[in-house]
């Protein structure tokens, strides 16, 4: 078949080219990577290496590479006084403000001293301050980490006492005096022949706390330093938004759960991660009898007062306030004051936060001993702290126009780690509520977190012995309302199911997978289940039929698209999913039921025609269905008109699914009237004659981004089965991540005709190849 037999009219730009310049043919892919890609060099793999490691010290000159390793410097070259340092003075200070009482209260969800927040507040700060790139994230005490973290202190449990039980002591009731003297910290954490009483029973309980958390500070801070000299700032690609959302919310179902105690008054011990929320919500119910209400009154109306300011104010007049009513800390003091003048301690039986020592911590190297057992813990923990803090990061830089480096990020936190592990914190990240408190209320750069440690200084080393009257409760009413933010993320379920179900069940899976099992565990299968609904994907992946629309070089799916036409004894199939082992066979399934024939059927069928011309001729009287033109047909012509001629013919249907030929046949009206298909009951169907034998087949691998050896195998399979039976198969559109692999598995040496550069060079050639006019053959073999 020549195209200068194809009416002008019908033939698009390209075909066009090539009618005209017979010298001229279709690209193969081989052809163009020999003459335009890139010879790329032979490294052998200590090469590799060396030019990786020169790549990460890679600098310019020394001002860049200083700029690099403290991003602070490059911030404050053009640091304005005039206009930047007020606006981070009012911002620090009012961060500062908010630090207090948070940082009290999610230390004490750690199952930590309050004032350790304090102390986080301030030594990882300034330590970011350096190393940090963002510019508008608070950082300190978190909810999820402080919960994760505790999770793992918790496990530390009391000597056996013949006259002290481990669950009849409060945790957070009773701390030592002085917390900077642990110097015999050392002794007493590994020590079998300490006799305790109750109040040394707490207090080396406390300390071993201390000692565990500091650790896991140490150990999170090595893994994410590490992770960013290794460039792993993308890991948390793995944890997609809803996967996070999800985790979050779950999270915060804990974090709540931990207070309620606290709000009732409740002596309840912590319970071991699995199943942790079911055991805890069984011993409140069983011990509701117990409740103080004097402590309850005191959460209700903190609660009430909080929200009314935090929601109903701040946030409805946050455009009219130049800052946010500090509500925390005046709901910190009011507490404090009425519990010291109305003595909630001894009057009511109110748990009070206690003893608060003044001044700074003496440094102490952790004890990475009992650390090490909780590795994995460590290596969670690192990553949900990166990802929560980065991703707050990367919005606020988008919000302001700048750029962050998660790399250089994962190392600012790090280190910061690394330096309050020595002052008795545990893990740190950014704070959301803090961030966006400091964005609005104007801060420029992180000059604001000076100030705001600034404060917290203060409070440490004069002011912290005045909160030792503080109840429990108000610390607890202060976290839950805090959490409010986190429960609303459930709305977002219903736009998640219209946008993507995948998304929807994975924040489904993973928050129930943290709500019943535990944090740590809930995103493990978070993760997986995530990877799970990847590969289900892939797998419902279906391939297509693309046929040609009309004056335009493009191919589109026929089902989805108008005046399509498909190609005289031409198959174009796209597959929108790499092609690998767990899904080569369906691929394999969908290409046979779209071309409409099965290669092992046909070969039957050619084994009882005694060849496959003849099977070919046989073929051309079937009616391949579903693959007709979606352009209006033309006016069907009658018997009388012109000498159009008016053919009955008893044929067999292939039923499009499967290609076997019908063992029942149907009489079927054929009229020359550009292929339209008068059926029995008079019914026109449109169409361009395409029924008959499909001598080409042409997949566009053009959204297929990976295949393997598996992959290959199967691509080598289609070819080989429709050979077979006359039944010619081109790859078109090939990646060169594609490419790279079929030329290592040996398939371009053996098939390196039959890869073409585009759809257009690949169905151009097939033209060209086509074996005769199906119009005229068909009549004639009728």
């Amino acid at each position: 078949m020549n195209l200068g037999d194809i009416p002008p009219d019908q033939l698009s730009n390209t075909e066009k080219k090539y009618s005209g310049n017979d010298e001229v043919k279709p690209y193969h892919t081989s052809a163009f990577r020999k003459e335009y890609r890139k010879e790329e060099p032979v490294l052998t793999f200590p090469e590799k290496c060396k030019k990786t490691a020169g790549n990460l010290v890679n600098c310019s000159n020394k001002r860049k590479c200083l700029e690099k390793v403290l991003p602070f410097l490059r911030i404050y070259r053009k640091y304005k006084i005039r206009t930047d340092l007020p606006n981070d003075v009012i911002a620090g200070f009012t961060v500062g403000i908010m630090q207090l009482p948070q940082g009290m209260a999610y230390a004490m969800l750690a199952d930590m001293p309050p004032v350790v927040g304090l102390y986080m507040a301030f030594f990882p700060v300034l330590i970011y301050f350096f190393f940090g790139t963002s510019r508008h994230i608070s950082m300190g005490t978190v909810a999820v980490v402080s919960l994760m973290t505790g999770s793992v202190v918790s496990n530390i449990v009391l000597p056996k006492s013949n006259s002290l039980s481990p669950t009849s002591l409060p945790a957070n009731n009773t701390y030592i005096s002085d917390l900077n003297n642990t110097a015999s910290l050392n002794d007493t954490i590994f020590s079998t022949t300490f006799v305790p009483t109750i109040e040394s029973t707490v207090d080396n309980l406390t300390m071993q706390k201390l000692a565990l958390a500091s650790s896991m500070c140490f150990l999170v801070g090595v893994v994410q330093v590490l992770f960013g000299v290794c460039r792993l700032g993308l890991v948390t690609t793995y944890m997609s938004d809803p996967l996070v959302s999800g985790f979050t919310t779950g999270a915060a179902v804990h974090v709540f759960t931990s207070q309620v105690k606290y709000v009732f008054g409740l002596k309840i011990p912590r319970f071991p991660n699995l199943f942790q929320i079911i055991y805890t919500y069984k011993a409140i119910f069983e011990n509701l009898a117990k409740t103080n209400y004097v402590t309850v009154i005191i959460s209700a109306i903190c609660m009430v007062i909080l929200y009314i300011v935090k929601v109903h104010i701040n946030q409805r007049f946050k455009h009219k306030l130049k800052i946010p009513v500090p509500i925390e800390l005046l709901v910190v003091v009011a507490g404090t004051l009425l519990s010291y003048f109305f003595n909630f301690k001894t009057e009511y039986d109110v748990k009070i936060v206690g003893k608060i020592p003044a001044g700074l911590p003496e440094p102490q190297i952790p004890n990475l001993k009992s650390a090490f057992e909780n590795i994995s813990d460590a290596i969670i923990i690192a990553v949900v702290a990166f990802a929560q803090s980065v991703s707050l990061a990367a919005l606020m830089a988008k919000k302001h126009n700048y750029t962050m480096d998660s790399n250089q990020e994962l190392i600012a936190y790090g280190a910061g780690n690394i330096f309050g592990s020595f002052f008795s914190c545990y893990p740190f990240a950014a704070s959301v509520s803090r961030s966006s408190v400091q964005d609005s209320a104007g801060g420029r750069t992180q000059v604001t977190s000076l100030f705001s440690a600034s404060l917290v200084l203060v409070v440490i080393i004069l002011i912290g012995p005045l909160f030792e009257s503080l109840p429990n409760c108000v610390l607890s009413s202060i976290i839950m309302v805090a959490l409010r933010s986190m429960f609303l993320q459930v709305l977002e379920l219903k736009n998640l199911w219209k946008i993507s179900k995948y998304d929807c069940i994975i924040w489904v899976v993973t928050f129930l997978a943290v709500v019943i099992l535990y944090v740590d565990l809930g995103l493990w299968v978070g993760l997986i289940f995530s990877f799970l609904t990847v590969v289900v994907r892939t797998q419902c992946a279906k391939a297509v039929s693309l046929q040609k629309i009309p004056d335009m070089e493009m191919f589109a799916d026929d089902k989805k698209y108008l005046k399509t036409q498909s190609q005289l004894g031409i198959r174009v199939i796209g597959f929108n999913s790499p092609l690998y082992y767990a899904n080569g066979d369906m691929f394999v399934k969908q290409v046979f039921q779209i071309v409409g024939l099965k290669p092992e059927r046909a070969r039957k069928q050619i084994k009882r025609l005694g060849s496959i011309l003849e099977f070919r001729r046989v073929s051309q009287s079937s009616l391949f269905l579903g693959s007709y033109s979606h352009v209006d047909p033309q006016p069907p012509m009658t018997s009388s008109g012109s000498g159009s001629e008016h053919i009955s013919v008893s044929m067999t249907i292939s039923n499009g699914s499967s290609g076997d030929m019908s063992q029942t046949s149907s009489t079927t009206d054929l009229q020359s009237n550009g292929g339209s298909i008068r059926s029995r009951n008079g019914s026109v169907k449109p169409g361009n004659k395409d029924f008959g034998y499909i001598h080409h087949v042409i997949i566009d691998c053009s959204s297929m981004c990976f295949i393997d050896s598996v992959g290959s195998k199967v691509l080598k399979q289609v070819i080989e089965e429709y050979k077979s039976v006359g039944t010619i198969v081109f790859l078109a559109a090939v990646r060169d991540e594609v490419w790279q692999v079929l030329e290592a598995t040996g398939f371009t040496d053996k098939y390196d005709s039959q890869i073409y550069l585009s759809v257009h060079d690949a169905v151009f050639a097939a033209t060209v190849e086509g074996e005769g006019e199906y119009g005229n053959e068909g009549s004639a073999h009728i």
